[in-house]
């Protein structure tokens, strides 16, 4: 039973528990993993063949599913201290240092 809001009342059905995926979710990402593997030396063939960088983003669009995003945290604190930081290390940049990362 649902109340004027849409939501499961607790009489009778409650729906899905909570942090359980839906069926159909989970039948997809198996069928979508399934069809990755199948054509790993395809796909490495097609990667290979972008610009690089074209390739460097496909691989960091990629990686938002594999690798966790980062978030900033704001830390406070009652403490007042000075901290500095001293950069003696002199750092020369060539050419092949730099990577172009402009869209094409």
């Amino acid at each position: 039973m649902r109340d004027e809001n849409g939501r499961f009342t607790s009489e009778g059905n409650t729906g899905r528990a909570k942090g359980i995926p839906n069926k159909t979710t989970t039948e997809i990402r198996e069928a979508f993993s399934e069809l990755l593997q199948g054509n790993l030396e395809q796909l490495k063939v097609d990667i290979a063949s972008l610009e690089p960088a074209s390739r460097v983003k496909l691989l960091l669009d990629m990686a938002q599913f594999v690798v966790p995003k980062l978030r900033s945290v704001d830390l406070k604190s009652d403490v007042e201290e000075t901290i500095t930081i001293d950069f003696n290390e002199e750092i020369n940049w060539t050419s092949s240092d730099v990577i172009d990362f402009e869209e094409n």
